[in-house]
């Protein structure tokens, strides 16, 4: 892969991205107490979950539907004219309704009415940069992305620290950090971007109107769902044990969150748009070949982390989270990794082929799954096991959602899940953690670095010997090392 490629620079903007993300919560976790730090996950679920339900559909669309090889934009301006009237009616009504909440003093659960104007503009200039970045990434335009990306990170973190540690705000400086600085960066975006000039709302057609509408709907559902059962667990953990213990487990999730799913949402953010143009120019056979390099390169990123925070989990959370959060995270990590890389197989994976086949309505089935299994389950462990129940829990309900959607999702495209390739990165991964394992309890910043690079050259080791195929695309890739190296590729076995 070429420096200047659009997916190497779709890839830096997003690593950067991550990086700084992941550095906001190693300064929260030590500028935020528990209980501040459960405040401000539950007002950023809250305002995440209302985006999902009211305008995640709006971006789905659009990244689905918006490329035309006919326009010289790369946009359909009816298509993009109808979403963006969309956007504006659903902003409309939100506002109006998160208003009488406020005025009428009903909040969320673990979340006081007063944060409703926070939770309003945190949903909005959410939902308008991701829109804004997903033309980008249909138009091919790699930079723009890029510097959105690394903007909206810098910015968020920089604003956040002057309103935390200069103005003594604590949640509502960490959030309103996030806020001011999606909305500075999407209406730069937009000011400098021809683009946005040529698209008018107010012209869209009635028949753009109704087409957007009758792939979205599907989505609506889908998108609050998927979102829901992601967060389902804080909003329990809420109501059953109070904020300050979202605050510990909201920590080593959040933790995850800006690492392990971050990297493997990169690599599908990176994928999806080659995904839908083979699928509409080559077709099915074509897209699933895609697909499929897209899970070895998921399983191959996600599993080793996974395998490290479950044998290193002691070092890692004494590096990574603040003094408060680190017995939990201790205990919680090793569940979590698991639980995320579960989620993020089914999201980036499974629930890909529902969506470029357009078999939408299938996409309500794995959340659906998901929380008929976290709701009740989580709510009886924890009375029992505290947040160790709900991790446990979140693993169990993770495996069942696994195993429907990998049903349903070889129905619908020929993807292969069990084969020698993911056999290899499996046995990889088994090694590293091996290697690892007489290593577990320590816990020192030293030897914790020390320990993950040697877990790291273990699995990339094992990698190379085993030939797995991912791994020979990249050596091939560099000229130095293509004449040592011939790929192999990996045939089924089940």
């Amino acid at each position: 892969m070429k420096l200047t490629s659009g997916a190497a620079i779709n890839s830096f903007a997003l690593a950067i991205s991550s990086g700084l993300n992941f550095a906001a919560i190693f300064v929260w976790t030590r500028l935020l107490d528990p209980q501040a730090f459960g405040v401000y996950a539950l007002v950023g679920a809250s305002a995440l979950l209302l985006n999902s339900l009211l305008f995640e559909w709006l971006r789905l669309v659009g990244a689905r539907t918006l490329y035309s090889s006919e326009q010289a934009t790369q946009v359909d301006p009816e298509r993009a004219g109808a979403l963006f009237l969309l956007y504006i009616w659903a902003c409309l009504i939100f506002a109006g309704a998160a208003l009488t909440l406020y005025l009428l003093d009903v909040g969320i659960d673990g979340v006081d009415a007063r944060w409703w104007p926070v939770i309003v503009a945190f949903t909005l200039t959410e939902m308008g940069l991701a829109i804004i970045n997903t033309v980008s990434r249909v138009r091919l335009k790699t930079w723009q992305f890029f510097r959105s990306m690394v903007a909206r990170s810098v910015l968020s973190l920089a604003i956040g620290l002057v309103l935390v540690v200069g103005m003594g705000m604590e949640a509502a400086g960490a959030i309103l950090g996030i806020v001011i600085a999606q909305g500075l960066v999407a209406i730069c975006s937009v000011i400098l971007d021809p683009l946005w000039r040529t698209i008018k709302p107010w012209r869209a057609k009635r028949e753009a109107i109704a087409s957007v509408l009758r792939f979205g709907y599907p989505l609506i559902a889908s998108c609050a769902l998927t979102y829901a059962a992601g967060v389902a667990d804080r909003f329990l953990i809420g109501t059953q044990l109070g904020a300050t213990e979202v605050g510990l487990y909201a920590a080593p999730v959040d933790l995850l969150q800006k690492t392990l799913v971050f990297v493997m949402m990169a690599i599908n953010l990176t994928a999806y748009p080659v995904l839908v143009r083979t699928y509409e120019d080559h077709g099915a056979a074509a897209a699933s070949k895609v697909l499929q390099r897209n899970f070895l390169g998921q399983l191959g990123i996600g599993l080793p982390a996974a395998v490290g925070l479950a044998v290193l989990a002691p070092g890692i959370a004494n590096l990574l989270l603040g003094g408060p959060f680190r017995e939990a995270g201790t205990m919680l990590l090793p569940f979590i990794g698991v639980a995320a890389l579960l989620r993020c197989l089914v999201t980036f994976h499974l629930m890909m082929a529902f969506q470029v086949s357009g078999r939408m309505k299938l996409m309500l089935v794995p959340p659906i799954v998901m929380l008929a299994v976290l709701v009740p389950g989580g709510i009886v462990a924890m009375r029992s096991f505290g947040l160790m129940g709900m991790a446990a829990i979140a693993i169990a309900a993770q495996l069942v959602t696994y195993a429907v959607s990998a049903v349903l999702a070889k129905r619908v495209l020929d993807i292969r899940i069990v084969t020698r390739d993911s056999m290899k990165i499996l046995l990889a991964g088994a090694v590293m953690g091996a290697v690892l394992f007489p290593m577990r309890y320590a816990d020192g910043p030293i030897a914790t670095v020390l320990l993950i690079a040697m877990g790291a050259a273990a699995y990339g080791v094992m990698l190379l010997l085993l030939r797995v195929e991912p791994v020979i695309a990249v050596i091939l890739d560099n000229p130095i090392m293509r004449k040592f190296a011939r790929p192999r590729s990996g045939g089924s076995v089940g």
